[in-house]
């Protein structure tokens, strides 16, 4: 099979286009609209989004490629037209190329981390237009590329399907928190009543007493109901500071401000790791057991009537939000009978099994995938 730059075969299309040049009902994707692995999940308009900067068109022929930050994979088949961020580059295949197998050539694990390796900009790594014409591609008959394009869209679909049902386990829980509180009055406490609250360390604080470097968790490590432990950097701590805000199995971490939407979101630590502290952005809530149970109180905090105690408490200021722990402390709190709280641990464990055994078998599917990818493109399908 022969092998061709991707410059000769189809054409990096940055076809410049000045907003007010077109209509304002005119579709808009940003790289946030483009999920990893290709899936559209929203657009803007024109007029909407209140573009000033030059954007590109592209069109239902074209696949989109994002250049800044290219190890995310957001490498798209657009059903319509429209114009796009200049960090996203329109690819039109030539004759000779056919869209889905260019964009299933791409999206290869092995083609991603190409990408990612060949960028410049330490800060925003953005792979060159001229970087990705040079690319390499396997070029057999149309039909074949067809052909195989069709068996990995095929079994693309099967992933997509296990993954709308993963998606929907991790909703799950809110909706079995709802079915099983909503509509009672309980008493209600204040958040410091039932759990002791407590801020954490600082970078850059000045001490004479001996240190040890200490994993902690920082914003970027506590999302919605999880933790991202891929990047956990270290702290110099003494002692005395790492007795002091050591997470303990159990422990709540709430961030303290960012986005509106993702204000004071956070989970349950589940000692991911043996010691782990915790920065004085992400506040700790270590919860009275006997009284109110973890996952009960983190699902209260993760409520819809949590979130807007937290919008109406918070300073804001340019898009972000931020609370204090006096803010923090006087959280209401729903306090049900602990039968009831038992009763929805049952319900969210079972729940949690089912998704990491789905999770587990969607790995597995990644990987049978990306194996299908590879042979694909050495001609082996």
């Amino acid at each position: 099979m022969k092998t061709v730059d991707l410059g000769s075969v189809a054409t990096i299309d940055r076809q410049g286009v000045n907003p007010g040049s077109v209509v304002p009902e005119t579709r808009y994707l940003g790289l946030e609209h483009i999920e990893q692995g290709g899936r559209i999940i929203g657009y803007e308009t024109v007029g909407g989004a209140q573009l000033v900067s030059t954007k590109f068109r592209f069109s239902p022929e074209h696949v989109l490629f994002g250049k800044l930050r290219p190890n995310l994979g957001k490498i798209s088949r657009p059903e319509f037209e429209g114009v796009c961020s200049t960090d996203i580059i329109p690819i039109r295949p030539g004759k000779h190329l056919d869209r889905n197998y260019l964009a299933h050539f791409l999206l290869q694990p092995s083609m991603i981390d190409y990408a990612a390796s060949r960028t410049s900009g330490a800060n925003l790594p953005r792979l060159s237009p001229d970087l990705l014409a040079k690319f390499l591609i396997p070029l057999p008959s149309l039909s074949e590329q067809r052909r195989i394009a069709a068996i990995l869209d095929q079994a693309d679909a099967l992933r997509s399907r296990r993954r709308q049902v993963l998606n929907h386990l991790a909703t799950l829980t809110g909706s079995v928190f709802h079915d099983t509180f909503g509509g009672h009055t309980y008493k209600t406490l204040r958040l410091d009543e039932v759990a002791a609250v407590s801020s954490g360390i600082t970078k850059g604080r000045k001490t004479n007493e001996s240190t040890t470097p200490t994993p902690y968790l920082a914003v970027s490590n506590v999302q919605a109901g999880c933790i991202k432990l891929d990047l956990v950097k270290e702290i110099p701590a003494t002692s005395a500071e790492i007795q002091r805000y050591a997470l303990q199995d159990g422990d709540l971490v709430l961030t303290e401000g960012g986005d509106p939407d993702k204000l004071g979101r956070g989970t349950v630590w589940r000692s991911q790791l043996a010691l782990c502290l915790h920065q004085n952005h992400v506040f700790k809530v270590r919860p009275d057991k006997h009284i109110v149970l973890p996952d009960y109180l983190s699902e209260c905090l993760a409520s819809s009537e949590s979130r807007a105690y937290f919008l109406r408490s918070a300073k804001q200021t340019t898009g972000i939000a931020s609370i204090n722990m006096t803010q923090l402390r006087a959280a209401p709190v729903p306090m049900p009978p602990m039968r009831d709280q038992l009763r929805f641990l049952e319900r969210k464990m079972s729940i949690a099994s089912k998704h990491a055994a789905l999770q587990h078998i969607m790995a597995t599917h990644d990987e049978l995938f990306a194996s299908l990818q590879s042979r694909a493109f050495r001609g082996e399908l």
